[in-house]
């Protein structure tokens, strides 16, 4: 029987180190995103009032033939406000509307509407809080509208930033987001 040379025998302690230390913890895997609770919603509303905008959003769906499309755009200077024990988060709309181009010759998008809640519930995901967001048009006539809305999960929360997905289960995996920042 011939004995393993000592270098190599080095080598193969080494790598058989190296593979156990790299196998034997998985924190580099995806993270499943938190839940989250009333008692989170603190952080939101500051126990008062506290006021948002979106720095940033996500969507890997993005068609831009469809007219009820929301773009970064039209949304980046409107303020979001969340209070203490109101579930309706109010907007002040910025200089751009989302739908002001909306004229086809019959119909014209003359106002905007919005509407956002923040709530608890139990879906796919377990209870966490989701944002409900809606946003739309109608025409001064009100013969003529166009709405579109949607349910983000909470997915991110810090004293100055929020992150709104859909459709992930894993941080970092945002196909579709809002992402909020507080307005000091």
């Amino acid at each position: 029987m011939k004995l393993m040379n000592p270098i190599a025998k080095s080598f193969a302690f080494i790598g058989l180190a190296l593979l156990t230390i790299n196998c034997s913890d998985d924190d580099d895997g995806p993270q499943k995103i938190p839940l989250f609770t009333e008692a989170d919603k603190s952080m939101i509303h500051s126990d008062s009032q506290k006021s948002w905008h979106i720095a940033e959003i996500i969507n890997h769906y993005y068609d831009p033939s469809y007219e009820l499309e929301i773009t970064l755009d039209c949304v980046t200077d409107d303020i979001y406000t969340f209070t203490a024990g109101e579930e309706a988060v109010a907007i002040d709309y910025g200089e751009v509307l989302c739908f002001e181009d909306i004229d086809d010759g019959i119909f014209t998008a003359d106002h905007e509407f919005f509407e956002s809640n923040l709530k608890t519930f139990d879906m796919e995901f377990g209870q966490t809080l989701y944002l409900h967001f809606a946003r739309g048009y109608i025409n001064e006539s009100q013969t003529a509208q166009g709405v579109t809305f949607t349910h983000y999960r909470l997915t991110e929360l810090s004293e100055d930033r929020m992150v709104f997905t859909k459709g992930t289960e894993y941080l970092g995996d945002y196909k579709q987001a809002l992402i909020f920042e507080a307005i000091e």
